[in-house]
């Protein structure tokens, strides 16, 4: 990693409003794809139904397969106030323990950021007005932006992810907060032809739609974006070309969405974030001609894990101890939290490509993009501003290389 501070103001870029998706393309692979050619190279104008011609035979792609909870609660107070939670993760008792294990020895409660959280008092009970049995009660805070909270539903404390669908009926996808609820719920009540645009029915077909087809294992709050323009056919057609299939799990959270407020970007806090790398896709991995990871989450539990592995197998080829339940665990496949903040001048080793979306100005997300192609990213930026590409979560994408990159 390179020593060189780097001031935020680098990576400010003028993003139109206009720009800012806040529909969901539809169907999914009728997103518009820029694929990067390189230095020097004018980009290619695809769309993700194209992506079986651009790979081949001795790549694999990974994706993350982590399912995003109904985490966005609105709530009130019992005098009327409105107020929001937004569930993190359960709060572990150990810092290596996945959010799956929380409350397997009690009551421990969970990460949240609350909206006002200045005018809500440590103590303060929320309630949902969808589900009345859905109470919130508000403790104390963990760091500038989180706050422990207590959820129960009737007299059950929800503990764990696992219990997530609890909160189908009070709770909602939580989507970002430069997209317009309220003309992203109408667009979707249109396509399915109700009135209500906060119906239950479009509730449930938007939290559908901000989830990927592949979404197995649940606990995020917030959605791997850049694979939801995946659909079940063109995994389908990859397949038929001889494109391997992996997955990894990432549990999506502040250290994926959380702003860079300093002003250099060494002194951003990066939250750390379960992640799983299973050994048979780190097998894959090594196998493969070209890693192809979907979206920026997949690229940093690869690369957490190929920072791990030969740590892990060694700890746990010198322990031998049969009480070492974290090693053993951990002994095949890499598993843990990752705060890894890949800025520029990071090694990469795992990953040569990557399917990702447009993102934030002054964003972590987008110091991942420089470091793994360079500062060229602004023209390709520019160059989709220009065609009318659309921005954000529910944007189109780009397919860059890492090969190409310098």
């Amino acid at each position: 990693m390179s020593t060189q501070r780097l001031r935020m103001d680098e990576f400010d870029y003028e993003l139109p409003p206009s720009s800012i998706a806040h529909v969901p393309a539809e169907p999914r692979d009728s997103a518009r794809l820029l694929v990067d050619r390189g230095p020097g190279e004018a980009p290619d104008h695809r769309t993700i139904g194209d992506l079986p011609l651009l790979l081949g035979s001795g790549d694999l792609l990974v994706v993350n397969e982590t399912r995003v909870m109904p985490a966005r609660l609105p709530l009130r107070k019992r005098t009327g106030g409105a107020a929001e939670v937004l569930l993190l993760a359960p709060l572990a008792a150990e810092p290596g323990e996945p959010p799956q294990a929380a409350g397997r020895s009690g009551e421990r409660g969970w990460a949240a950021l609350v909206r006002p959280s200045r005018r809500i008092a440590d103590g303060t009970v929320l309630v949902s007005e969808r589900d009345p049995s859905v109470q919130v009660v508000v403790g104390e805070r963990l760091d500038r932006q989180r706050r422990a909270v207590r959820v129960l539903v009737g007299e059950q404390p929800l503990v764990a992810v696992s219990q997530a669908q609890l909160l189908e009926r009070a709770g909602e996808a939580p989507l970002p907060p430069y997209i317009d609820p309220d003309t992203t719920r109408a667009a979707i009540a249109a396509r399915l032809g109700v009135d209500a645009a906060d119906s239950a029915a479009t509730r449930a077909a938007l939290a559908d739609r901000y989830q990927t087809v592949y979404a197995r294992s649940i606990g995020s709050a917030a959605a791997p974006t850049a694979g939801l323009h995946l659909t079940e056919a063109v995994l389908d057609a990859l397949r038929s070309n001889g494109v391997g299939i992996a997955t990894v799990d990432l549990t999506v959270g502040l250290a994926t969405f959380a702003p860079v407020t300093a002003e250099h970007a060494d002194e951003h806090e990066m939250h750390a974030e379960h992640y799983r790398v299973s050994a048979q896709t780190l097998d894959a991995c090594a196998a493969a001609e070209r890693v192809v990871a979907v979206g920026t989450t997949t690229v940093r539990a690869l690369e957490a894990a190929a920072r791990q592995r030969p740590l892990r197998a060694a700890a746990a080829g010198d322990s031998g101890t049969a009480d070492d339940s974290a090693a053993q665990a951990c002994t095949a496949d890499v598993c843990g939290r990752t705060d890894l903040f890949l800025r520029r001048g990071a090694e990469f080793l795992a990953v040569d490509a990557m399917l990702t979306n447009f993102h934030l100005p002054r964003s972590s997300l987008l110091l991942l993009i420089d470091a793994f192609i360079g500062p060229r990213w602004r023209g390709l930026y520019e160059a989709a501003i220009a065609e009318g590409y659309r921005f954000l979560s529910f944007g189109d994408a780009m397919l860059l290389s890492r090969g190409a990159a310098q």
